[in-house]
């Protein structure tokens, strides 16, 4: 598991947060689930 951080809007607020995930794609995937995908504007980063 890999550790990717992307800039998300939560109620309104733009905010940094991370999600584990198998690869970029994944990750991208998941913080588009979970906030929207008009809400995640760029691909998430991979950080260590």
């Amino acid at each position: 598991m890999h550790k990717y951080r992307a800039t998300v809007k939560a109620s309104g607020l733009w905010t940094e947060t991370i999600v584990f995930a198998q690869n970029q794609a994944q990750a991208y995937a998941l913080f588009k689930s979970i906030f929207g995908a008009a809400n995640v504007p760029h691909q998430p980063q991979q950080i260590t």
